[in-house]
């Protein structure tokens, strides 16, 4: 009676350990981590000669500051080797305004390619020429 009783004690001193154990390690494994696609696209050269970090950094200016965010973009939901990047550049003109440039990439983990996938200034897509002349516009600001 004494050894069934201590097996069955410890049995339920080691059930909420393991449960504990189990959670945390499919906690652990909720969020996806980008770090190494953000790496890529920022050391890859996709619009100009320079890296695309370094063309984030121009683009900030003095009066601004870079974050890379990586995620799922909706448009590739059904490709799990796509990976997109955002360049967030937050900067601030002469005269005191916000504004909010984002470049947007895409890593193919699969290909190990990078594309420039689209640019959005202050929330809004831009065509390629429209947005290369509202950059130009900005960088005066």
């Amino acid at each position: 009676m004494g050894l069934l009783h201590f097996e069955r004690s410890r049995s339920l001193q080691v059930a909420p350990r393991l449960i504990l154990i189990a959670f945390l390690a499919a906690l652990s494994g909720c969020g996806e981590n980008f770090d190494d696609d953000i790496e890529t696209v920022r050391a890859a050269t996709t619009l100009t000669d320079d890296s695309n970090d370094q063309l984030a950094q121009d683009l900030a200016g003095a009066r601004g500051k870079v974050e890379w965010i990586g995620s799922r973009f909706e448009k590739y939901e059904d490709n799990e080797y796509i990976v997109g990047v955002t360049a967030r550049i937050k900067r601030y003109t002469r005269a005191g305004a916000k504004r909010l440039v984002e470049l947007q990439f895409i890593n193919n983990r699969q290909t190990r390619q990078v594309a420039f996938e689209q640019l959005l200034i202050d929330g809004r897509p831009q065509d390629l020429i429209g947005g290369a002349l509202n950059l130009l516009l900005l960088q005066l600001e």
